[in-house]
């Protein structure tokens, strides 16, 4: 949370001329609340049951799509594997604890960072680091970049071409 995938990912798509998806606002589509309505009235286990199906729904679109995919997404066994299986490049956004508090701390929409940001980033890290490392593809530090250096970092290292992707 507060990585910049969403953000990223949007402007990554747009320069690519690709589709893109957001695995939290599809599973929002999907049931029409908002990720925090359906953790208070569903429970993290059936918002983690509906981001599954959302992501296996992302992983057969046939357009070229860069798809942002929440941090808890990677839990589940089946999406990491899914997330292997089709995607060409996963990449990492990471940041400190204290840049992703500062800009993820206090948003509305992020049901488990509600008591404690800094304890909860803390140990989401703990609980999720060892699952990025083993899917990840590209891991980019984003503390210190805007989305645009972010963008041009993702398309670097993932080897992507803008003239060639935008003729497809």
């Amino acid at each position: 949370m507060g990585s910049g995938k969403t953000s990223v990912g949007r402007a990554l798509a747009k320069k690519l001329n690709f589709k893109f998806a957001d695995s939290d606002e599809l599973v929002e589509k999907i049931v029409k609340l908002s990720v925090r309505e359906i953790f208070t009235q569903m429970g993290e286990v059936e918002f983690r049951r509906l981001e599954s199906s959302a992501l296996a729904e992302a992983c057969r679109c046939t357009q070229p799509t860069v798809l942002a995919v929440a941090g808890g997404a990677i839990l589940r066994q089946e999406n990491r594997t899914l997330l292997k299986d089709h995607a060409k490049c996963i990449v990492w956004l990471d940041a400190p604890t204290s840049t992703l508090v500062g800009r993820a701390g206090r948003a509305k929409h992020r049901p488990l960072l509600d008591a404690d940001p800094v304890g909860q980033l803390n140990q989401m890290r703990i609980d999720r680091e060892s699952l990025y490392q083993q899917i990840a593809t590209n891991k980019i530090a984003t503390a210190s970049f805007n989305v645009a250096e972010v963008v041009n970092h993702v398309i670097e290292t993932c080897k992507l071409s803008v003239a060639e992707t935008a003729v497809k």
